[in-house]
Formats: C-alpha cells, structure tokens, sequence
C-alpha cells in the first residue's frame, strides 16, 4: 500500500517520523458515458459561452464574489496563502471521547512509524491512547489543505481522522418539524426500550450486504462473457475425409487410379536388337 503523506508526528518532546495510509476504499460500481454508435467515451469540451473551444492555458481560477462577477486567483496568489507545515502533524491536547459527536469525523487514516528508530516510540504513544481512552486533537497540513484532526487507536494502528470545522456542522433546529417533537407516553417508551433491548445483538457488519451491487456485478459480468464469447474466432470444422471402398484400399497406388491401371496393362514393346555388321 503506497502511503498518501509522510512527515513527523509532534507532542511535546515526542517527534516521531510517520506515514499515513488510506484506512478506506470505495467499492461503487461507476460506470463511463459512451457514445451508443462507436462506444468510444464522451470528452467533455472546455467551452467559453461567448468564445466557444477554449485551450487549457486560457482557463484560470475564479472567485464569484456577486451573482455573475469574478476576481481571478493566480497560482503564485494561492502559494502566499498556503498554510505552513506541510509535513507536521501537531498534537495540542487530548479530550474525552464525549467530547466530539460521531459527525465530526470526516475521513479516516492509518498512521504508522516511518523507519525502525519510531517503531518503539510510535507503540509507546499508540498504548498510551489507548489506555486512557481518550482522543488525541492535532492539525495537519495534506494535500495543500489544513484540517483539524483526531488521533484514536484501532487494534494495532493509530487512526488519524479528519474533523469537519464547527461552522460545517449544521443545527437541528434548521428542521422546524423537530422542533415541537415530543413523547410523554411512558408506557410505549418502556415497551419500545424493551424492544430494543431483545434486538441487542453483537455487530457483524459482513452480514450486511449490498444486495444492489451484487446484482449489478453478476449482470456485468454475463454482459462481459457474452461479449467476449461472440469475440472469439469461429474454429474451422474440417469436413469429412472420403470414405475409401474396401477393394480401393487394398489396391496399389499405381492401380488406384484407372487411367494408370490401363497403362500398367498395356503389353511392353518388344526390343529390337540391331544387327553388326561384319567387315
């Protein structure tokens, strides 16, 4: 697995040289927009709606700061603003783990120690976390992108996931027919707590599968069979070698054919033999 950044982990007097993999893979079916006559894939053309056709050297950033006017953005302005430390991961401090809700958590990642010399340390800091159950909160700089990141341990590895910002996160008051939701029925409350309670089961998530994609994947894979199928050669089938009658086999090849038989009849002229003369 080819990691996605490398830099150093930072807390206090730790400095660690670490890696940090992908911890998830999308596994959607996608599928490309083809031209039904030719089945060649559809190129999406770079069109200005006054110039038409546009080159890629002509295209630039843009910022719409009112309905239909932009300010342009160079490259070199988006280096000025670029954060710092772009290969630091920071840890400021740790929190409990009430403290964040499950929506913060964006993308995940595994981090792992970056040469031997980290190995001991990195297992020191991992069975640190671990134990005292808490999170870890850093900021790291990928992919010319700062975020806001929580540390956590899973089995052997740290996990690293990305926070969403506190102005991302939207409240339920937004959703007016919540607002006035309320149950008193103590009642149905204890015959749905104890319903619950009889459908506590351990978490097998294996056991949940995507009856869509398996569909879909086993239709694709007929459609590739039949298309490779109908691709292959029509093997030649040799047509059948004549049957020989029983007097024809046993005959020679000179008598096979009935022009040499007759041939082969025909009586040998007689020699001549010339006379010498006798001086």
């Amino acid at each position: 697995m080819r990691a996605l950044w490398n830099g150093r982990l930072q807390f206090s007097l730790l400095d660690i040289p670490v890696k940090i993999y992908s911890a998830t893979q999308n596994e959607e079916i996608t599928f490309n927009t083809l031209h039904e006559p030719c089945l060649s894939r559809i190129k999406m053309e770079k069109r200005c709606p006054l110039h038409g056709p546009v080159l890629d050297d002509e295209i630039v950033k843009g910022y719409e700061y009112e309905n239909g006017k932009y300010v342009t953005v160079s490259e070199d302005d988006l280096k000025a603003v670029a954060p710092d430390g772009d290969h630091a991961l920071a840890v400021v401090q740790f929190v409990e783990k009430e403290a964040l809700d499950p929506l913060h958590f964006d993308t995940s990642y595994f981090m792992a120690p970056d040469g031997p010399l980290a190995t001991e340390v990195y297992a020191t800091l991992r069975e640190s976390i671990r134990n005292t159950g808490k999170y870890g909160i850093g900021k790291i700089v990928m992919r010319k992108k700062e975020s806001v990141v929580a540390l956590w341990v899973k089995e052997n590895a740290i996990v690293v996931s990305t926070l969403r910002h506190w102005n991302e996160m939207r409240n339920t008051e937004l959703i007016g027919e919540l607002n006035s939701l309320k149950s008193k029925n103590k009642e149905e409350i204890k015959m749905a707590e104890d319903l619950i309670e009889r459908h506590t089961k351990k978490l097998r998530l294996k056991s949940f599968k995507d009856s869509y994609q398996e569909r879909l994947l086993a239709m694709l894979k007929e459609k590739v069979a039949a298309i490779k199928k109908d691709d292959q050669p029509a093997v030649p089938v040799p047509a059948e070698m004549p049957q020989l009658d029983e007097t024809m086999a046993t005959e020679t090849p000179i008598e096979a054919t009935p022009q040499k038989r007759k041939m082969a009849k025909a009586p040998l002229p007689a020699k001549t033999e010339k006379k010498r003369k006798v001086a």
